[in-house]
């Protein structure tokens, strides 16, 4: 078990196109901001649409299918109309990952397991090229978790809390962590103003269930509209509390909004 120490219309259906086009967002070259991968080089995919409807998302604008896909390199960005080609993504994103110090591609969203196909087509591709892949989920589609994980080398699992994420089952969870198992495998747990101190808990108890290694980040949500902060007396209380079940938590902010990246 590999596990890390350290638009155009709605999407919220699961699979949109068949396996070799989708709906992305943009695609672009920047620092990670989140995780204990913090300050890698990444290019990301961001995919277009989700079916989570999180209290707190920072990424509004890539919760529906969108029209356009921007592919940003240097100056204004080339847009092209969804959806967009795997293979035209995955070209794109060679020639981001063509520099020094590169780390990985990040499959992001949106929700990239809400199209299971496409997500597989371009893992293919980027396996195909020696480009390793990071995928950025929630996790809440365990036929799209299993469509993709025989190809990623990392994971940043995403889990959701009921309070901030209405409609998700923190039991889903115990089916999709063992998909991930051979990739280097971490969980984020984002915390916001009106969450439930018993749900991090029992999500602190299902990820101990399956490896009690497992490093969890505890991610202190960006306030924005609607989401206020939590204070750093609650995440201590925090830490504290998924620590009981854990041995590797961290509180770890979005640090790329610190430094103005996208």
């Amino acid at each position: 078990m590999r596990i890390d120490r350290a638009g155009a219309s709605k999407g919220e259906g699961r699979s949109v196109t068949g396996g070799e086009e989708g709906y992305v967002s943009e695609v672009f070259r920047s620092i990670q901001g989140e995780g204990p991968y913090v300050g890698v080089l990444q290019a990301f995919v961001r995919f277009a649409g989700c079916s989570a409807r999180c209290r707190y998302c920072d990424t509004e604008e890539a919760r529906e299918r969108t029209r356009e896909c921007a592919l940003r390199a240097l100056g204004e960005p080339r847009r092209v109309p969804n959806p967009v080609s795997a293979d035209e993504i995955s070209s794109f994103v060679r020639a981001l990952a063509n520099v020094p110090g590169f780390h990985s591609v990040s499959l992001t969203g949106g929700e990239p397991l809400d199209q299971p196909e496409f997500a597989t087509a371009l893992v293919a591709r980027f396996r195909a090229a020696g480009i390793p892949v990071y995928l950025e989920t929630a996790g809440l589609s365990v036929e799209g978790a299993r469509a993709v994980a025989g190809g990623l080398d990392f994971v940043s699992l995403d889990i959701k809390l009921p309070s901030l994420c209405p409609g998700v089952s923190l039991d889903a969870y115990r089916s999709v962590l063992p998909l991930f198992e051979g990739a280097r495998l971490f969980c984020k747990i984002v915390v916001a103003e009106g969450f439930v101190l018993d749900e991090l808990a029992a999500a602190a108890r299902i990820v101990a269930a399956y490896d009690r290694a497992a490093t969890v980040v505890v991610q202190p949500a960006t306030p924005a509209a609607g989401c206020g902060a939590v204070t750093g007396e609650r995440l201590l209380e925090c830490h504290a509390l998924a620590s009981t079940y854990l041995d590797d938590v961290r509180v770890i902010p979005q640090c790329h909004r610190c430094l103005g990246l996208r």
